[in-house]
């Protein structure tokens, strides 16, 4: 029974949980040791988990892993320096040629970038939505908040993304380019 509930907790809720840990780290690596953590944590805790209704147990496992992100950034002095090394690492390669290649990893490179420097809590929300398939309801569930507030900063997210890659021109550069063209 123990190892039922556990395997139904790790596949029901495993992404969503590494989605909202890798938004409030901005590392893979870390989200994942996170993520390991938070379940281990349950395992250990079975017996409360068993006694939290069904429909209760995603957010019991989203404060432990928000106070599993808070313990860690108490215990890690070097932040900064971890993410500038997460952020040196190389990442896979698609196939291509060269050029196509690099320009590529620029982009994506850029939007990381963009991505991580978002505020924490726009970051943690888009994350949760792209990485983790979670809808607005459930990630203002997970979080404690409505989930119109939840749309309103993606949008806010987005708009600040879009701004931040220069995806949209100004309307100066535009007339300028009507009057040219």
């Amino acid at each position: 029974m123990k190892q039922d509930l556990f395997h139904e907790l790790y596949t029901g809720c495993s992404k969503q949980v590494y989605a909202y840990l890798l938004g409030r780290t901005s590392s893979k690596d870390t989200a994942a040791d996170l993520l390991h953590d938070v379940f281990l944590r349950i395992w250990n805790r079975m017996e409360v988990a068993e006694r939290i209704p069904a429909e209760q147990r995603l957010y019991w496992i989203f404060s432990i892993a928000s106070n599993r992100v808070k313990d860690h950034y108490r215990n890690s002095g070097n932040r900064k320096q971890a993410e500038e090394q997460i952020r040196g690492r190389h990442q896979a390669t698609p196939s291509g040629d060269l050029s196509s290649l690099l320009a590529a990893r620029e982009q994506f490179n850029e939007l990381e970038s963009a991505i991580g420097g978002l505020p924490e809590e726009f970051r943690c929300m888009l994350i949760m939505k792209a990485v983790g398939g979670m809808n607005s309801n459930q990630i203002g569930d997970a979080l404690g908040i409505p989930a119109g507030t939840v749309r309103y900063k993606l949008s806010q997210a987005r708009g600040l993304l879009v701004r931040q890659l220069g995806l949209l021109e100004t309307e100066a550069a535009a007339g300028r380019r009507k009057t040219n063209g």
